[in-house]
């Protein structure tokens, strides 16, 4: 297929790189096109990137980016061309840039990822769509190709991928604080932290993916290269709590756990990963 991919940053360069091994005909747009391989074909501006394309892609910070790119892919997308919207913003958002689309014959899919670079790189990226039915089985072969089609999710009417991954990423912002908090407690009471997580893996507490994989693989071996990072989920987390003051749900444990990586933030920067949270715990 014919792919316009907006945003080959972090997690969007390797899409990219799955794609065209995949056989899609992929024309990129980035803000670092001087980082990007010689052999893509890579475009000036995003508008660039989107005409012809059957698919468009996009994966960019946040709501003010993606209503810039969606202006400019709507100024030249035909009828029938499907906007796949990767980044993780507002589902108020999208759901106002879906009636602009629809207007101009264009399917818009909500289409957050979920997994981080390692897992575009494996092939096990889940995604969790929202968006009409026809839209999603016409960018299916993309999809495919990015991730695990196991793990491709739809939820429902525009927004509603972005419901999903904005309380995936919730979780993840509180078990990783709450682990911190929790192995900090297991070593200065003199447990080895490998062992305690070995007995609570198989325990209650055994469905913590923070304890399973960030703790273990990453944070004891002092890697806090971003993965995902700080900064990102902290505007998640933001997005969140606008989503639980729509729906009325008081949130304090949540606001806690974003306060600690807020202050995470503060003491080693945005760009780190957010199991950077670890090291106010002395890891």
């Amino acid at each position: 297929m014919r792919v316009g991919f907006i945003g080959a940053g972090l997690m969007g360069a390797p899409m990219v790189e799955r794609l065209i091994k995949a056989g899609h005909e992929v024309t990129v747009s980035s803000r670092t096109p001087d980082l990007l391989p010689p052999d893509w074909t890579v475009v000036d501006s995003p508008a660039s990137a989107a005409a012809d394309a059957e698919v468009v892609c996009s994966i960019l910070p946040d709501s003010a980016e993606v209503r810039a790119v969606v202006a400019a892919v709507l100024h030249v997308a035909g009828p029938g061309t499907v906007l796949v919207e990767m980044t993780t913003h507002s589902p108020a958002v999208a759901r106002e840039l879906a009636l602009e689309a629809e207007s101009r014959g264009v399917a818009y899919l909500d289409c957050p990822a979920g997994g981080g670079v390692a897992s575009v790189r494996d092939g096990t990226l889940a995604f969790w769509v929202g968006g009409p039915a026809e839209g999603l089985k016409r960018a299916w072969p993309v999809l495919a190709a990015i991730g695990d089609e196991a793990k491709l999710r739809h939820c429902g009417p525009v927004g509603t991928g972005l419901v999903v991954k904005l309380v995936n990423n919730y979780l993840v912002a509180v078990n990783a604080v709450a682990s911190g908090e929790a192995l900090a407690m297991v070593r200065e009471a003199g447990v080895d932290p490998r062992t305690a997580i070995e007995a609570i893996t198989s325990g209650g507490g055994g469905t913590n993916a923070q304890l399973a994989n960030l703790y273990p693989n990453r944070v004891f071996a002092g890697d806090f290269r971003a993965g995902f990072r700080l900064g990102y989920m902290l505007k998640d987390l933001r997005h969140a709590f606008d989503l639980a003051a729509d729906t009325a749900v008081p949130v304090p444990v949540g606001e806690a756990a974003s306060a600690r990586l807020a202050e995470a933030g503060q003491e080693f920067g945005d760009e780190v990963d957010f199991g950077s949270v670890a090291r106010l715990y002395g890891w």
